[in-house]
């Protein structure tokens, strides 16, 4: 039982680390052409944070994938790899019913703006940036602040 424990331990503390370290690697394809033009969006807020609300809404039939792209960002930030990434928060619209619309909106939260420029490169971020264009119809970018 005591070798079970510490086999458990060791997944435990090493699994997370050595998670974050391989997806913190350099994306050797790189996304630096796909980031978009942040220039005139300010570094921080009045909150001194930098919060955006991202909505999209999914082609026919590209749902899954969407979500699946989606996912791997948010298990990449649940790694701890992105410190400067305070909160990510993908939600799905839902109908009166319960039922999934195919629209998306994600909350996000940075210390600045760099935070989210960061994000973007991050393998998962390159990833959703290469495959995303053709399973968004349309999509919205609002920079949005507490009060």
């Amino acid at each position: 039982m005591f070798m079970f424990n510490s086999l458990l331990l060791t997944a435990l503390v090493l699994v997370p680390t050595w998670a974050a370290n391989v997806a913190r690697g350099d994306d050797p394809q790189g996304c630096a052409d796909l980031l978009p033009d942040f220039s005139a969006l300010p570094n921080k807020t009045s909150s001194g944070k930098f919060m955006i609300l991202f909505n999209s809404q999914a082609v026919e039939g590209g749902e899954a994938r969407l979500e699946e792209l989606v996912k791997n960002i948010q298990a990449f930030v649940a790694t701890g790899a992105e410190p400067d990434t305070l909160t990510y928060r993908p939600v799905r619209v839902v109908d009166n019913n319960g039922n999934p619309t195919g629209a998306y909106v994600n909350i996000e939260e940075y210390t600045d703006k760099s935070a989210l420029v960061s994000h973007l490169q991050s393998a998962a971020g390159c990833q959703f940036l290469r495959e995303s264009p053709p399973l968004i119809a349309s999509q919205t970018f609002t920079v949005v602040d507490e009060y």
